[in-house]
């Protein structure tokens, strides 16, 4: 009898540890910091000619701190102290791919942050004149962030020339020149990035965006399904459903509301953003919400 006693109370006391160590973690653990790095001319001397070595041990520096402070702290980091972080080690080092890629995928989203990281790609590119991989971001980031479908094409036809046995980047460059179809060109970009992302934090807010913006795809093509049908564009998302071109409105992954826009595209009271709340304040707001199905 002692021992199942003890042995509930053991259980009791490994229960509550489990449940109260991380709050108490939460409370008294110091605030994580990415500390500002020297002048690069310091780094270049006191990386004693192992420029390489010093440039991957900051890449890996920078994605734990990145990793511990987003996906287990849930905090926002620092994100101009990460840019300067990638931006010495490629200086250390220009042919670090980890830091390009790294980079785009924690600051492609910011558009204020998009001319400093295209003059970062820019700087891998001329160092990696061979991988397509780069004039590829340089391209997605003047179309989608910059609206500048010009040198977006410029650089989508780079990546092409280096990548000939997928048409994929011929075809976005050609739909960029034509400033056409832009939800759809987003989907294509992203999976690709899911395709190589080995960070599972950004695969995770890779597919979050795709699933936004196969939702609003979605949306797009019953908008033009009803068009086709009455002659005129649908004044709401919630006309989709009462006409049967769709069964029900998909949801928005960041917890917004899809609506259409008076130039008659689809758009989200989220922003596609991180941190937005539900119940947003849009007249759809009301309609059911759901899984994407076709209507009959």
């Amino acid at each position: 009898m002692k021992r199942v006693g003890l042995g509930i109370l053991l259980l009791l006391v490994v229960a509550l540890t489990t449940y109260y160590y991380p709050k108490i973690q939460e409370t008294y653990e110091p605030p994580l910091r990415l500390h500002r790095l020297p002048p690069i001319l310091a780094l270049r001397i006191g990386s004693f000619g192992n420029k390489e070595l010093l440039s991957a041990l900051i890449f890996y520096n920078t994605e734990f701190y990145f990793g511990e402070k987003a996906g287990f702290r849930k905090e926002t980091p620092e994100l101009k102290l990460i840019y300067d972080a990638l931006n010495k080690a490629t200086d250390l080092d220009p042919r670090n791919m980890d830091c390009y890629y790294f980079a785009q995928g924690t600051l492609s989203w910011i558009k204020p942050a998009i001319p400093v990281l295209n003059r970062l790609l820019k700087k891998g590119f001329k160092h990696r004149p061979w991988d397509w991989y780069l004039p590829f971001f340089i391209g997605a980031n003047y179309y989608f962030q910059l609206k500048d479908p010009i040198h977006a094409a410029k650089y989508m036809k780079e990546a092409a020339r280096l990548n000939p046995r997928s048409p994929l980047y011929a075809m976005l460059a050609a739909r960029m020149l034509y400033q056409g179809n832009q939800t759809e060109a987003g989907i294509i970009y992203l999976k690709s990035l899911i395709r190589e992302a080995a960070n599972p934090i950004l695969r995770k807010k890779f597919e979050k965006r795709l699933h936004a913006l196969e939702a609003i795809f979605f949306l797009e093509k019953g908008i033009k399904r009803y068009e086709n049908k009455f002659g005129k564009r649908p004044v709401k998302i919630g006309d989709l459903v009462k006409a049967g071109i769709i069964s029900e409105i998909p949801t928005d992954p960041y917890g917004g509301v899809f609506y259409i826009g008076k130039d008659g595209r689809v758009y989200s009271t989220s922003k596609l953003a991180e941190g937005w709340r539900k119940n947003g304040s849009h007249k759809d707001s009301k309609i059911k919400k759901g899984v994407p199905k076709r209507g009959t």
